[in-house]
């Protein structure tokens, strides 16, 4: 399977999305990716999407996304992408889950990307840089957040981003 991404030069559109945790946080960070000036609204307000929306609107040197496993990917490829260096850490039950597959993607594309403590795991040190990767190549059976993660960030590539999943698709929309 190939997808091919890249920015279109302008979208105008009003779309009434439901109040779901993961259409929520992939809306922010489209959002946030294309500098909008109007805040998506009707998100759901579970934990990782109040995580997700203070990260954006405040910008810290230091993200505590808690729990918020959708957080942390999403973060990883916006942080990428995004002037500036952070580090993004969670519970210890969070500094737990891997990550590696990401940060590797991440990390092709030309990501400058650390890990904090354990390898494979967050915490994260990021610091956004222009990507100068423009293709990738992924086992299908991975995590769709993962393959969500670095479609969203394809469209601000400078030549965006052709991803060849691999194998047998196990999360599909």
């Amino acid at each position: 399977m190939r997808y091919i991404v890249s920015a279109p030069a302008a979208l105008h559109a009003d779309i009434q999305l439901p109040a779901s945790k993961s259409i929520s946080n992939r809306a922010l960070i489209l959002h946030a990716l294309a500098h909008g000036n109007i805040t998506p609204c009707n998100l759901s307000d579970c934990d990782d999407t109040q995580v997700m929306v203070r990260a954006l609107e405040d910008a810290p040197e230091h993200i505590d996304i808690l729990a918020a496993g959708t957080a942390m990917r999403f973060l990883t490829a916006y942080l990428s992408v995004t002037p500036g260096s952070r580090i993004i850490t969670g519970t210890p039950r969070m500094q737990q889950r891997p990550i590696r597959l990401l940060v590797d993607a991440l990390r092709q594309l030309g990501a400058q990307i650390e890990y904090v403590g354990n390898d494979g795991f967050p915490p994260l040190r990021i610091t956004g840089t222009e990507l100068k990767g423009e293709e990738l190549s992924l086992a299908g059976n991975v995590s769709s957040q993962y393959i969500s993660a670095l479609l969203m960030i394809g469209a601000v590539l400078p030549k965006g981003l052709r991803l060849y999943l691999t194998g047998d698709i196990i999360s599909r929309p």
